[in-house]
């Protein structure tokens, strides 16, 4: 869990230091291919990998895909406009989004403390938006939106891990989100300089984001594989105060206690629809 705090803070610095640069699809370019290139090269030390790769299948992991990229697009702009602190605490509503489409999509009911988890996560976002005539910034929906994408492509992700490895999942994700970069790359508006202006430190965001996008994806898998999600989960929350202090010291960005306090009320909200859960299976073990 330490290893995907620290890729997810990683990724989010070095885009911060792209996105003067590249568009915002470059960047994700850079994500997807370089996460795609390392794959490649795990392939080729580890042969066996390629047992779960079926062409065949490849269709079933392009809604997930194109939900999870467009949440990238939605995230790589928001680091570039919105206060790191801010960016993080409303993407932590994307467990909220889940719960409310698990029913339209996997048919699960929403029980009573997932819908006061995600009642919190709302007053949270409430107050950390504090949307009013003075204090309403809209730019603000933008890493909400990315939420939304993250919340929908995590339950697809489940759809998908009843019949794929892992490796697939993460193969097919780089492949399909690299083409849909790639091309989407061609009609955007190019406001930056792009790939030729890129100077010794650009080149070192490259590095670290490709690797970095590809660990927290790793990383987070693991750590939810060998401990309980309540208990892994909250070790998450340590992103914020985390890039908090860094956007300060890095950026000048300034600490907003609305903010903290915002997060604060998210981070109850989903702590209550993680135990919501784990009573659920515990329920349904015994």
């Amino acid at each position: 869990m330490a290893g995907a705090l620290l890729a997810f803070v990683g990724a989010a610095l070095s885009i911060r230091v792209l996105s003067g640069t590249l568009p915002p699809l470059q960047i994700n370019i850079v994500r997807t291919g370089g996460g795609l290139l390392l794959l490649l090269g795990a392939l080729a030390i580890r042969p066996a990998l390629a047992r779960g790769l079926d062409i065949r299948r490849a269709y079933r992991h392009i809604p997930r895909n194109v939900a999870h990229a467009s949440a990238g697009v939605f995230w790589t702009v928001s680091i570039g406009l919105l206060p790191l602190a801010t960016v993080f605490s409303l993407e932590f509503t994307a467990p909220a989004w889940a719960a409310l489409l698990a029913f339209p999509i996997l048919g699960e009911k929403i029980g009573r403390m997932t819908m006061v988890g995600v009642f919190a996560c709302i007053i949270g976002v409430l107050i950390i938006l504090r949307p009013s005539p003075s204090t309403f910034d809209a730019t603000a929906l933008l890493p909400l939106c990315a939420a939304l994408g993250f919340g929908l492509s995590v339950l697809l992700t489940r759809r998908l891990t009843r019949t794929e490895t892992t490796f697939a999942i993460l193969f097919w994700m780089m492949v399909i989100q690299l083409t849909l970069n790639a091309v989407g790359s061609a009609f955007w508006p190019a406001a930056q300089p792009g790939f030729a202006a890129l100077d010794s430190h650009g080149l070192l965001a490259c590095l670290t984001l490709a690797v970095s996008g590809l660990l927290s994806q790793l990383c987070l898998s693991r750590a939810l594989h060998l401990g309980e999600a309540l208990l892994v989960m909250p070790l998450d929350f340590l992103r914020v105060p985390l890039i908090a202090v860094i956007g300060y010291w890095v950026f000048g960005e300034p600490l907003d206690i609305w903010v903290f306090i915002g997060f604060g009320v998210i981070a109850g909200g989903i702590v209550l629809g993680l135990m919501a859960q784990a009573r659920k299976i515990e329920e349904t073990a015994l």
